[in-house]
C-alpha cells in the first residue's frame, strides 16, 4: 500500500516538474544569447515538450480524421445525387430519342400512303391483354370523326378494328382477339387463302384453321389483308406463316402466323378513316 502511494506521488511531482519546465521554457523570451539556467531548462523541458507534441498531434489527428470522413460522406452523397440525376437525364432524353424514332416512321408511313389512305394519329391510353379479350383504348373518338368499324394499323401492319366509340375516346379489338377474324391472302401469289384469328392462348399469336391439306401455303409467307371479309381493306400486312400442322386424318391443316404488329409494345396508332361503318369512302 505504501509502495503505490509512493509511486503515485512520483508520478504527480514529475508531472508537474514537467509543466513548469515546459512553461519555463515557453515563457522565456526568444533571444540568441541564453544564460545557462536557460540553456538547462531549454534541455531538460525538450523530451517533454516532444511528448506533448505527440500527444497533441495525435488528438488533432484523431479529431481531424472525423471530421475529413464526415466530409466525404457528404461528397459522396452529393456525387450519388448528381449521378442519380444525370441517369434520370439521360432515361429521358432516350425516350424522347425512341419517341422521335417512332414518330419519324410513322409520319413516313402516312406520306407514303397519303394518296390511299385517310390516316389520324391516336395515343393509346388503356389496354386489355387477357386469355379472353385484347383490347386498347385510344384518346381519339366521335369528336374527331372516329366511328365503329374503323381500320386501325401502324407502319409495320394490322392492328385491329374500332369496336366502340365515345366522344373522346374509342376501343379497338386487337387482331389477337378470339373475337377478331380477318380476310387473308398470301402476298406473293395473291391466292386468298383462309381467315386469319386469335388462337385464344392470351399470347399475340394469330392461326389459319381448317385449311385443305393441299392449301398453298408454307412456312416463311407473308400474310397480308384479302380485302373481301367487309371489314378490312385489302393489302394491309398481318403477319408471317412459322409453323404448320397437319390433322390426324391428313384432310385439314392449321398455320401459326407471327404478326408483323409487336403488340406489346404500342404507343401510337392510325385510324384509318375512310375505313368501316360511317366512314367516309
Amino acid at each position: 500500500m505504501f509502495r503505490r502511494k509512493w509511486v503515485r506521488n512520483l508520478l504527480v511531482v514529475a508531472a508537474m516538474i514537467a509543466v513548469f519546465l515546459t512553461l519555463a521554457v515557453n515563457t522565456v523570451q526568444p533571444r540568441e544569447n541564453l544564460t545557462f539556467v536557460e540553456k538547462g531548462l531549454r534541455i531538460a523541458a525538450s523530451p517533454f515538450q516532444y511528448g506533448f507534441k505527440a500527444i497533441n498531434d495525435s488528438v488533432s489527428g484523431f479529431f481531424a480524421y472525423f471530421t475529413e470522413k464526415e466530409a466525404l460522406q457528404q461528397e459522396n452523397e452529393a456525387l450519388k445525387q448528381q449521378l442519380s440525376q444525370r441517369n434520370n437525364e439521360l432515361t429521358q432524353m432516350d425516350e424522347i430519342s425512341m419517341e422521335n424514332i417512332r414518330l419519324r416512321e410513322l409520319l413516313n408511313y402516312k406520306e407514303e400512303t397519303r394518296g390511299q389512305y385517310q390516316l389520324q394519329l391516336a395515343g393509346i391510353i388503356a389496354e386489355n391483354n387477357t386469355n379472353l379479350q385484347h383490347t386498347i383504348t385510344l384518346d381519339k373518338g366521335s369528336n374527331d370523326g372516329v366511328v365503329t368499324g374503323m381500320t386501325v394499323l401502324n407502319h409495320w401492319g394490322l392492328i385491329g378494328r374500332i369496336t366502340a366509340v365515345l366522344p373522346d375516346s374509342s376501343e379497338v379489338m386487337l387482331l389477337p382477339d378470339r373475337e377478331s377474324a380477318i380476310g387473308a391472302r398470301v402476298r406473293s401469289t395473291r391466292e386468298v387463302i383462309g381467315v386469319v384469328e386469335g388462337d385464344g392462348s392470351g399470347s399475340s399469336s394469330l392461326q389459319m384453321i381448317h385449311l385443305p391439306h393441299d392449301a398453298d401455303l408454307y412456312v416463311g409467307d407473308s400474310l397480308t389483308t384479302s380485302g373481301l371479309d367487309g371489314v378490312f381493306p385489302g393489302g394491309i400486312q398481318i403477319g408471317e406463316v412459322t409453323a404448320i400442322e397437319y390433322s390426324a386424318n391428313g384432310l385439314t391443316k392449321t398455320a401459326t402466323v407471327k404478326p408483323y404488329v409487336n403488340f406489346s409494345r404500342l404507343e401510337e396508332v392510325f385510324v384509318l378513316m375512310n375505313s368501316g361503318g360511317g366512314a367516309a369512302q
